[in-house]
């Protein structure tokens, strides 16, 4: 607001400027061109006007000096309105990165699981179902590494189980692969069935 006011100030006594300096043109050219008695009257009429503090003179001076004071503070409002925009964008892009969730790998660092025991599983196809249901609950689906999965998957399996997967590593590109091994080893339904009825 206070740069539109000033713009418009110094559009107006440039104005005044210009047009001051226009009459006083017309004026001299006027007295060069006429008789020499009207001529001496004119020049005292225009030395009237012209000179003193309220003269001619004096309102060019001080209306080309307010032009330049104007010009200058323009552009120290404009560069405050810059440095105040920038400042003001950076404080907005703060407060909005303190609300952005985080994605869930970074913030399940420390999550802590809860203290309770973990199911185990030895091979054993008809408990599969059982353990797997427990561990996704407790393990598989939380917020958490897959390294620390793994660690939890290894102490919870038992003779063949354990044996199946002693080949692998225990690395977090490994979790997947040892889950899905896991699945497909012992989450056959129809198997665990016909041990079932072979039971009964």
């Amino acid at each position: 607001m206070q740069t539109i006011i000033k713009q418009n100030t110094e559009t107006v006594i440039q104005l005044c400027v210009t047009k001051l300096e226009s009459i006083n043109d017309k004026w001299f050219t006027y007295t060069q061109q006429i008789v020499t008695m009207k001529r001496r009257e004119e020049e005292e009429k225009y030395k009237t006007v012209t000179e003193g503090d309220q003269g001619i003179f004096q309102l060019l001076h001080e209306g080309k000096e307010a032009v330049i004071t104007l010009t200058m503070h323009k552009g120290e409002v404009d560069q405050n309105l810059k440095q105040f925009s920038k400042e003001l964008t950076n404080k907005q892009t703060k407060e909005e990165a303190k609300f952005t969730p985080s994605s869930n790998i970074s913030s399940s660092i420390n999550v802590n699981l809860p203290h309770l025991l973990l199911p185990t599983f030895d091979g054993d196809l008809r408990q599969w179902r059982q353990f797997w249901s427990s561990f996704n609950a407790a393990v598989h689906t939380q917020a958490i590494r897959e390294i620390q999965k793994l660690n939890y998957l290894y102490s919870c399996l038992k003779g063949k189980a354990l044996q199946a997967i002693s080949g692998y590593d225990i690395a977090p590109e490994n979790y997947e692969v040892i889950r899905k091994l896991l699945n497909e080893k012992y989450g056959d339904h129809s198997i665990a069935t016909t041990l079932l009825n072979n039971k009964l």
